[in-house]
């Protein structure tokens, strides 16, 4: 709201219609302006010469006073009445100091800044007993023509403040019939010189007398004022408490998921902010349907058993503590002894209140509980106490619910790793179960014909073809179970990763002339595409050394006479991500079926019934598997049928996190 008139004005507005017109009195100020409406005494505040109004409000309150009084000159004679019946204060001694009309006229503006900011006087003539006065109006401000007909009356009566006669006005022009400013022609009887300074004499005492009224009066408002002001300043601090114990609650319902331990934070927070010492909370049970015992605190020593075990039938409306929980609204009993309150209830009969109040704990729109506070002394549980705990009560229960929550969850998280480690062992005998039947075939199929060669030995000691004939075979089969049971150990035994920064071209290298009797044999040629700012990175040499010749061995195997294998090595660097390594190995060769492909990293799936290096046993890609994720890395596989597969490893360049 603009301040461009002093309330000193409506001040007498209201004086006069209250006056001349009380019935018509409350219609001046009700719904005068927003900011006005909003305070507690709009009336007061605009009998407060200290405050200021817009231009706007106060043509509004000069027009209502027209119309409730019926009267279009009602602004003049309000004029009249305020420079007659009304203290002007320190502001009206300052004007009767000038004990003349000329002398006023003199300081004109300086009177008017006093009150108004809404126009600039101009003295424009100055005589003995008459001068000429232009009011310029503010285009910016919403003035009236009742505010001009206001400040003629001022004119014309400003003499009577040090006793004088009314001036003669007469209005030249006037703004509000479309001049540039309102004239006014002022006239007055010369006065006797000897009157004027014999009359200024004795004006001091006069002064003085006046002056010490209105500082009584100022020292009442100051007195008033510090004592609201030192209530507000309570009031502040107060509501300070409040809202940093909400803040503290806030953080303890983010921190802190252990209910006993969430209540005492709250609780703590409750007891230093309103004084509340003791407190009980029953919790709602659909199941049962009761309120049953969850905290309570402010018993002299520990919590009494028959409070622990008590619970509360919802049906039972007779109990304050069922009824809120039923309605969701608080209640308050301000005396216990004259109340409705059951006197042999466990509750009351150990805590003795003499005041009790019941509040609801909601959260999503439904009452989970109730906290119940007490006070045991005559002056009963303040309104202040019981509008912070309303304030507190969602956060209580917002806390109480996240707490119960997150022991739900953990009972959740410790039934899931029961499982886990259920289906764990499951697996892993499913697993060895499978291992024993495979190994068992495996072993079983070379057995048998090393048997039935032995067998025949001695029908065929003799013969020399049927000798070389069976000593192939048998070293064959017998270097088969071998190969068997040294993938078989790989697989069991838990060796620890020994990583270091190495040359993984090198080890490449190494790996291509591992297998270059086989590769040459079938004419394949290999291709090395590697990225020379590949140097060392973060590995174990053994077991990537199994990773590559297993897959070099199957690309080889299965790539047909005259084909090509292809090794590529590329760096990633992506932002915020440890740099990595990429690693293909592709071949040209009879490639993978898609509904089989998933399932190449299982132990002991194969799709060839014999290798002359693995011999088929399908642990190869399951140790190559296991291998690469022990480095922190993938391995991706993507393949068509007779166009070839290609095998890509991610492994990280740097020791990964």
């Amino acid at each position: 709201m603009k301040k461009e008139v002093s309330c000193i004005n409506t001040k007498g507005v209201l004086d006069y219609v209250k006056e001349y017109n009380p019935e018509g009195y409350p219609v001046l100020f009700r719904h005068l302006d927003p900011e006005i409406d909003a305070c507690s005494n709009p009336e007061n505040y605009l009998r407060d010469p200290n405050n200021w109004i817009s231009s706007a409000i106060a043509s509004e309150i000069y027009k209502r006073a027209r119309l409730i009084l019926k009267d279009e000159m009602a602004p003049q004679k309000i004029a009249k009445y305020v420079v007659e019946k009304t203290s002007l204060g320190f502001k009206g001694i300052f004007i009767k100091a000038f004990w003349s009309n000329k002398k006023a006229l003199k300081h004109i503006q300086k009177i008017n800044d006093k009150w108004n900011r809404n126009k600039k006087v101009e003295l424009v003539e100055i005589k003995i007993n008459s001068a000429i006065v232009r009011l310029h109006w503010n285009p910016q401000m919403e003035v009236s023509k009742d505010l001009c007909l206001y400040n003629q009356g001022a004119y014309i009566f400003m003499s009577s403040i040090w006793g004088g006669t009314p001036l003669l006005l007469n209005e030249d022009c006037c703004y509000f019939d479309g001049a540039p400013y309102c004239e006014f022609h002022l006239k007055w009887p010369i006065r006797n010189k000897f009157y004027e300074v014999f009359s200024s004499f004795f004006s001091s005492r006069s002064i003085i007398l006046e002056t010490i009224k209105e500082m009584e009066k100022d020292k009442k408002i100051i007195e008033d004022k510090y004592e609201e002001v030192n209530r507000l300043n309570i009031e502040l601090n107060y509501k300070i408490k409040q809202l940093m114990a909400i803040q503290e609650t806030g953080k303890a319902i983010l921190s802190v998921l252990d209910l006993n331990q969430l209540l005492n934070v709250i609780m703590n927070i409750l007891s230093q902010v309103c004084q509340v010492h003791r407190a009980l909370i029953m919790l709602v049970s659909e199941e049962n349907g009761y309120l049953e015992y969850l905290y309570a605190k402010g018993f002299p020593d520990e919590v009494p058993k028959e409070i622990i075990n008590y619970k509360i039938p919802l049906t039972r409306v007779s109990n304050i503590m069922a009824r809120v929980a039923n309605t969701g609204k608080s209640e308050y009993v301000p005396e216990v002894n004259s109340s409705l309150l059951n006197r042999e209830n466990i509750v009351v009969i150990l805590g003795k209140p003499t005041s009790a109040y019941v509040v609801p704990l909601i959260t999503r729109s439904r009452v989970i509980g109730v906290i119940a506070t007490d006070s045991t002394d005559a002056q009963g549980i303040s309104k202040e106490i019981r509008e912070t705990l309303e304030v507190f009560a969602p956060q209580i229960a917002i806390a109480i619910e996240n707490a119960r929550l997150y022991n739900q969850l953990q009972k959740q998280m410790e039934e899931l790793k029961t499982s886990q480690d259920l289906l764990s062992r499951t697996e892993k005998l499913s697993f060895f179960g499978n291992l024993a039947a495979r190994l068992a075939h495996e072993i079983k199929n070379p057995m048998v014909a090393i048997r039935t060669f032995i067998q025949m030995l001695p029908q065929k000691y003799n013969d020399e073809e049927f000798k070389k004939d069976f000593y192939n075979i048998a070293l064959e089969e017998t270097n088969r179970i071998n190969n068997l049971l040294t993938e078989l150990l790989d697989l069991v035994k838990t060796k620890e990763s020994c990583c270091e920064m190495a040359d993984l071209h090198g080890l490449i290298e190494k790996m291509i002339l591992l297998i270059s009797p086989q590769s040459k044999s079938k004419q394949i040629e290999i291709v090395k595409n590697f990225n020379s700012r590949i140097g060392l990175i973060w590995m174990d040499p053994e077991k990537i050394k199994q990773v590559i010749l297993n897959l070099l061995s199957n690309a080889v195997e299965f790539t047909p006479n005259g084909g090509r294998i292809e090794i590529i090595t590329t760096e990633i660097v992506e932002k915020e991500k440890t740099p990595r390594v990429c690693i293909v190995i592709k071949d040209n060769g009879a490639g993978i079926s898609q509904p089989i492909i998933h399932k190449i990293f299982d132990p002991y799936f194969t799709t060839k019934h014999k290798s002359s290096l693995h011999s088929g046993t399908g642990l190869g890609l399951f140790i190559a598997y296991q291998n690469i994720l022990d480095h922190q890395g993938t391995i991706e596989v993507e393949s068509k049928i007779n166009e070839g597969t290609k095998f890509t490893l991610f492994l990280p360049i740097t020791t990964p996190s």
